[in-house]
């Protein structure tokens, strides 16, 4: 399977928009054809599996369904959108998709989302906490784009969707078979059908302040000895009133935490954070494959060093050798990758992460 690329200056878009503000590609992917039928996706929102929802509109009224659905949730005469999440993880075609934003981190990728929409539907106007590559897939769709939110956004609940109410509109955009829209964190947009059509939503996500504090706190709680006490290096002035805490004391204490974080060893706590996915692998019986490719659920993170590899696959972590980097990068790319040249104990990594299902057999794709 063939990678398409986004037809854009990565670096320039690194520089001047990733994280900042929207932009419109136009003919990202020339001539693109939607790798998936509205009635296979239908199909897919079928699976018990799959996680999809049905937004409809009707009478200025919102709904939120969740599937799995079945063949007479699609009969409707209202306006709805199907909306179907990781279907990367379910068809090859759609997770090639993944190659178009290769110049980012492939572990801060989430997931390619799938979404039908009969003409004039959409999910309302609303706003997001990741940044997402709008591709469109089949037909058209206008878009349009507010300015950016924050905590004093006004959300209504309607239904189970926030939605943003009112909406003020500072751009619109009619996209076409190929044309993609940037959207960054936190930047109202609404789309909505002209005809029939499908969009391919590419989402990276990143990980909350909150969990990193938190797993770098249990890494520091691990390493830092307990005969360490906090010292009142800063606090030597004279107690004047008995049981008086100063802003001198708690900065005192603030800089010795903080200072002890910045001394930790451990390089494997945010790699170990953000290689571990919520879903659980589905376990390979037998003999590993003779190729292989990282199971679409997967984040590998790996670390090079002087003399080794440090590679974390489902929170776990490897030590791999330096002669390793390019099966990594390659598994890393969505990439198949040949199993006969390998060392002994790279195939025993490799074989307990087939055990896992943390790679798996791949259906079709060009040879590392």
């Amino acid at each position: 399977m063939i990678s398409p690329q986004f037809d854009l200056d990565a670096q320039l878009f690194l520089t001047e928009y990733w994280q900042k503000k929207p932009l419109l590609i136009r003919q990202a992917i020339p001539n693109f054809q939607s790798p998936i039928s509205p009635e296979e996706l239908a199909g897919l929102a079928m699976e018990a599996e799959a996680d999809s929802r049905i937004v409809s509109q009707r009478d200025d009224q919102w709904l939120l369904e969740i599937g799995p659905f079945t063949e007479g949730d699609f009969q409707r005469d209202d306006q709805w959108s199907l909306l179907v999440q990781r279907v990367d993880e379910w068809l090859p075609e759609v997770a090639a998709l993944r190659g178009c934003v290769d110049f980012l981190p492939t572990w801060r990728f989430d997931d390619v989302m799938v979404s039908y929409a009969v003409d004039g539907a959409g999910v309302g106007p609303h706003f997001d906490q990741y940044d997402v590559f709008l591709l469109q897939g089949a037909g058209n769709r206008r878009w349009r784009i507010g300015a950016p939110c924050d905590a004093s956004t006004a959300l209504i609940d309607t239904n189970g969707l926030k939605l943003i109410e009112p909406f003020d509109v500072e751009a619109e955009f009619e996209l076409e078979p190929g044309d993609v829209l940037y959207v960054p964190p936190r930047v109202p947009h609404w789309g909505t059908a002209i005809g029939e059509s499908m969009t391919y939503s590419l989402g990276f996500r990143a990980p909350r302040l909150s969990d990193l504090i938190a797993r770098l706190s249990d890494s520091a709680i691990a390493s830092v000895q307990d005969s360490l006490l906090l010292e009142d290096w800063d606090s030597t002035r004279v107690q004047v009133r008995a049981g008086e805490m100063t802003e001198r004391h708690k900065r005192n204490a603030f800089t010795a935490v903080v200072n002890a974080l910045a001394h930790l060893t451990d390089d494997d706590w945010l790699p170990e954070l953000l290689s571990e996915t919520p879903w659980e692998p589905t376990p390979n019986d037998g003999q590993m494959s003779k190729t292989i490719i990282l199971a679409p659920s997967q984040r590998l993170i790996w670390q090079a060093h002087d003399d080794h590899i440090t590679a974390h696959l489902g929170g776990e972590k490897y030590e791999m050798d330096l002669t390793d980097e390019s099966l990594l990068i390659a598994l890393c790319s969505g990439r198949t990758c040949g199993t006969g040249d390998l060392s002994e104990s790279t195939l025993d990594h490799l074989r307990q992460w087939w055990t896992l299902g943390l790679i798996e057999e791949p259906e079709l794709g060009p040879s590392h």
